[in-house]
């Protein structure tokens, strides 16, 4: 008995004699496979390559619109076809495309918000500063692009009081411009009013502006037409 028992274990299959067969077929199933992904994974990158090189590279007018951060999404103003076209005219007077876009933004916003013709606040804007000079001052003390006055700031519930801010002068001015247009008869002595232009004693032969303005304005509702075609 006790010699039947000692064959029976000897001839007992061990780890060291069963294992090693199973181990070599499991891991060439695990070669294939990892050579299989392997293969896969590079199909899959090469196809993302040729995708990605037939794309046409996104042109933003406004580099900051559509930006998204987590919790938050960061969208810049739209940019109308309008206001695209103002640009465009004041880029005849400065070479920074950056500022006028910001300024026919603002001017369209403004001119939308208060009923007042983007042309004549274009007019306005070009009248008081043909430069374009977001800090100019005059003698009197007059701030920015349509030359507004210190004692408006923060008068008018625009966003900021400072009046060398593009968006935050040209909501003071168009908001002005507004009221003036309400309390006159008529837009010439609306235009004189913005102007400071009472008895033309401050500013000789102020009595002029509002043919300047409307000008100014005309030729800028000319020019966007023609970029309209």
């Amino acid at each position: 008995m006790e010699s039947s028992l000692v064959v029976l274990f000897d001839r007992r299959e061990t780890p060291a004699e069963v294992k090693p067969a199973r181990r070599d077929r499991w891991q060439w199933v695990r070669t294939v496979k990892s050579v299989s992904h392997f293969i896969a994974a590079g199909a899959l990158l090469a196809a993302g390559v040729v995708f990605t090189a037939q794309q046409k590279p996104t042109t933003l007018r406004q580099p900051a619109a559509g930006i998204q951060m987590a919790g938050a999404i960061i969208e810049a103003p739209s940019f109308s076809r309008e206001a695209f076209r103002i640009s465009e005219v004041l880029q005849h007077y400065t070479t920074d495309q950056a500022t006028a876009d910001r300024i026919a933004g603002a001017i369209v916003d403004e001119g939308s918000r208060r009923n007042l013709d983007p042309a004549l606040l274009v007019g306005v804007l070009l009248t008081e500063d043909v430069t374009l000079d977001t800090t100019a001052r005059s003698f009197v003390g007059a701030r920015g692009l349509m030359q507004v006055m210190p004692d408006h700031a923060g008068k008018w519930g625009c966003s900021s009081s400072n009046l060398f801010s593009i968006e935050s002068n040209i909501c003071h001015g168009a908001s002005i411009l507004q009221d003036n247009v309400r309390n006159s008869p008529n837009m010439r002595t609306a235009l004189l009013r913005y102007n400071g232009c009472v008895r033309g004693s401050n500013t000789p032969g102020c009595h002029s502006y509002p043919d300047k303005v409307m000008r100014a304005a005309n030729r800028t509702t000319a020019q966007m037409l023609a970029l309209a075609e």
